[in-house]
């Protein structure tokens, strides 16, 4: 906690309690398609914190129409976790964070 600057640690404070309540969530069941739904969550809440956090390396926010959903990854290839194998690389970077 003492090494976030103050903006960092104000979204953190807004976020912590719903990205630990959402990762207890995804590995509570093995059901994909709840998995699925809370990481839609869990991806808006980490986005919050890095949008601040001035990441050492580009992270990009890729986006999926079919689940009208965003993920983040360190790759630019999409590689889209909402529908796996099956339409792997439905969905397009919407934003580079630096």
């Amino acid at each position: 906690m003492d090494k976030l600057k103050s903006n960092e640690h104000t979204v953190w404070m807004k976020v912590v309690k719903k990205l630990t309540a959402d990762a207890k969530s995804i590995s509570a069941t093995t059901d994909l398609k709840k998995q699925r739904e809370t990481f839609k969550s869990l991806s808006k809440n980490t986005y919050d914190l890095i949008k601040v956090s001035n990441p050492e390396q580009p992270i990009y926010k890729q986006y999926c129409p079919m689940a009208d959903a965003d993920w983040l990854s360190k790759e630019k290839a999409v590689k889209n976790p909402y529908y796996g194998s099956s339409m792997l690389t439905c969905g397009n970077v919407v934003e580079t964070i630096k």
